[in-house]
């Protein structure tokens, strides 16, 4: 009896740690780490022969959920230069965590300078973007009522490497009501921004307290994905009020 006890006790020891690992962009394709090793290099090639330099592609885990026995992780490609590629080894965004944000001059779209000391006071959201990034256009609308609910206690600023000319056509049909800051190459190589949306929180100091990457993607009824309601966000500024 005591040996039956041994086997039975191996063999669901055996089923627990079994779990085979997948992962999903859409939640609709499943891959094995192997088929998600080729999709990437896949994309590297691609890309490195598109822009005629060295591309580096990785993955970012924005969720890990389990059925049976599989462990899905849902995950973003996250795309770099070599020069983007170095900031981000280093962790700049890392580094600058519970000390002074990186102080910033950057033209709005009225053309006027936004001055990042400006900030002080009030704690502030910061949403890095551009208008190709289709999660980025996704959680726009709950971003937007977020800001709306907390508009009087929090600045909420939108920044993004892209040109006056792409940002005001963008808006016209799809509103994004966050003060916006453009044409910020610069800035955002320096900070190593390299996945998208990034959402940064500074306290009434502009110390930068939170990194968070976009709102979480959620299934609906129907196994479908559709964004999330944002309570990742809301829990933060409460914390920061």
């Amino acid at each position: 009896m005591k040996k039956i006890t041994i086997i039975l006790l191996l063999l669901i020891s055996t089923k627990i740690y079994s779990q085979t690992e997948y992962y999903t962009s859409d939640g609709k394709n499943i891959l094995t780490k192997a088929e998600l090793d080729k999709i990437s290099e896949e994309i590297k090639t691609k890309y490195t022969k598109i822009m005629n330099k060295e591309i580096f592609v990785s993955f970012v885990i924005k969720e890990t959920m389990k059925k049976n026995d599989s462990i899905i992780h849902k995950i973003t490609f996250d795309i770099k230069d070599k020069k983007t590629y170095d900031n981000f080894k280093k962790g700049t965004l890392n580094q600058l965590k519970n000390k002074e944000f990186s102080k910033f001059n950057i033209k709005t779209l009225l053309g006027e300078n936004f001055d990042s000391e400006k900030l002080k006071g009030k704690p502030t959201m910061i949403n890095f973007w551009f208008t190709k990034c289709a999660p980025c256009i996704d959680e726009m609308p709950v971003l937007n009522e977020i800001a709306e609910k907390y508009k009087d206690d929090f600045n909420f600023i939108a920044i993004t490497y892209e040109s006056k000319e792409n940002v005001e056509q963008f808006l016209t049909k799809h509103p994004f009501n966050f003060e916006h800051l453009i044409n910020a190459e610069k800035f955002t190589n320096e900070l190593g921004i390299n996945t998208y949306p990034r959402n940064l929180f500074l306290d009434s100091n502009n110390i930068l307290r939170f990194i968070e990457n976009g709102i979480t993607y959620v299934e609906d009824e129907n196994g479908e994905l559709i964004m999330g309601s944002g309570d990742e966000i809301v829990k933060i500024l409460e914390k920061l009020k």
